[in-house]
């Protein structure tokens, strides 16, 4: 069998607490049709996730990630950092390591790092729509991880009715994820 894969680490958002498939298998989905290749999705994410429990999972599961043998990986994290009000230093420390160690398991730097979605009006609590201010100091810190280690950082494009309660992604969001970020990966390919 041709095929690839894909490991997508993170919290509720990847794993796809309110939708049935996370945005990581339906990248997969459209990876497959995209590249005429079987992908082999592991979603390796959990809800209520901050960065530090996920750099913690891997390195609890590192030896099982890295026998996948992932051709690619990409992590979104950082929403539960906003419910814990994480500072900006703490969230790069760990953000760092996480990106670090995921680097190891891949081999390469086929590693993109997605940036958070704002929190839209609505959002649920213990959510606000203040925590944007920290949404938007996480993400220049993605960014400027993304930089410092020559790595892809993209911010998907959101819509209200891509969203559950504010947060989480609905089945329609989680399916526009993931054909965004297939486009992206497909894009880096040259198709």
């Amino acid at each position: 069998m041709n095929w690839e894969t894909i490991l997508s680490v993170g919290d509720s958002i990847t794993i796809g607490s309110r939708s049935y498939l996370g945005y990581p298998e339906y990248c997969g989905n459209f990876l497959s049709l995209g590249t005429n290749k079987k992908w082999n999705v592991i979603n390796h994410a959990v809800a209520g996730y901050t960065t530090i429990d996920l750099l913690r999972s891997v390195d609890k599961n590192y030896s099982n990630l890295e026998n996948c043998k992932p051709d690619i990986a990409t992590i979104l994290i950082g929403t539960n950092d906003l419910k814990s009000n994480t500072s900006s230093r703490i969230f790069k420390i760990a953000y760092e390591q996480l990106v670090t160690k995921i680097r190891l398991i891949v081999g390469t730097n086929n590693l993109i790092l997605i940036k958070l979605p704002s929190l839209i009006p609505g959002v649920m609590l213990p959510y606000s729509i203040n925590m944007n201010e920290l949404v938007t100091e996480y993400n220049k810190i993605i960014h400027s991880i993304a930089e410092e280690n020559e790595l892809l950082s993209i911010q998907l494009k959101c819509e209200e009715s891509f969203f559950y309660d504010g947060v989480h992604l609905n089945e329609t969001g989680s399916e526009d994820f993931g054909k965004q970020l297939s486009n992206h990966i497909l894009k880096l390919r040259g198709f």
